[in-house]
């Protein structure tokens, strides 16, 4: 009995705290000083600030873009709508950006802003991995690179930006007034993951793109090559994989080998 009275006054609390109905006023037990309302509007205050914070920290390109006033109400809105379901509050706010899009559909640009924050965020404090070196790759045999595969990194993420969501980040990081949106003429492809210690991101080619997709699909380098001769037949695809092998390496974005399954 003690323990369900226990769980219905916490329920109750949580839905003070959340602004949904509650008879938890009735609850608490009057003393000195402050009543109780004051009291627990203390507490509800609280909790709805600190949710706040957790979504402009994550969030901090897109709440300078949005201004003070305008993202807080946001934040305000998404917190009540999708209360924080796990004790960290590191993934509070992961559904943020597909909520911005629903509420906002005709400024679709705020929703991929958000997007990109939360992929710099996840990049930030994506799982380590071990990183390859071109001496791993020098030492291979020359008949293991028929059936080999590369393994990307946690931390790495493949988004499509349908406006100038980049060049409006980019501006918002130098402290620079954002252009205008616009939609793009053509999709930008773009690459976000974690080098050393520092997230990173940048747009793709047509051809790098669909080389990290057949990766990312679980394709050998040799099948992800015939699939990229196929699609760009006017393009020196031996050159091309050469090129991208090495600045892949460079750059931290191939983590482990493994064998393509026959």
């Amino acid at each position: 009995m003690m323990e369900n009275s226990l769980a219905n006054l916490q329920a109750q609390f949580q839905a003070l705290l959340l602004d949904q109905s509650s008879v938890f006023t009735a609850a608490v037990q009057p003393g000195p000083g402050m009543g109780v309302e004051k009291r627990l509007a203390i507490y509800h205050h609280a909790y709805r600030a600190r949710l706040v914070e957790t979504l402009q920290d994550s969030y901090g390109h897109t709440a300078a873009y949005l201004g003070e006033d305008w993202f807080e109400r946001e934040a305000q809105a998404f917190s009540v709508a999708h209360p924080s379901q796990q004790p960290s509050l590191r993934w509070f706010g992961q559904d943020f950006p597909a909520w911005l899009a629903a509420r906002h559909p005709a400024d679709l640009d705020i929703a991929e802003l958000a997007t990109l924050d939360w992929a710099l965020r996840g990049a930030f404090d994506a799982a380590d991995a071990p990183v390859l070196q071109m001496s791993d790759l020098a030492a291979l045999p020359a008949e293991a690179w028929a059936t080999l595969g590369f393994v990307l990194p946690p931390s790495c993420q493949r988004l499509t930006l349908r406006h100038n969501t980049l060049t409006i980040w980019q501006a918002i990081d130098q402290d620079e007034a954002p252009p205008p949106a616009e939609a793009l003429t053509q999709d930008l492809a773009l690459l976000v993951w974690r080098r050393g210690l520092q997230p990173h991101f940048r747009s793709l080619g047509a051809l790098e793109a669909a080389a990290l997709d057949g990766l990312q699909a679980g394709l050998g380098f040799a099948a992800v090559c015939e699939r990229l001769a196929a699609q760009f037949p006017e393009a020196d695809i031996a050159s091309e994989a050469g090129a991208l092998l090495h600045r892949w390496v460079e750059e931290e974005l191939l983590s482990t080998l493994r064998t393509e399954q026959a």
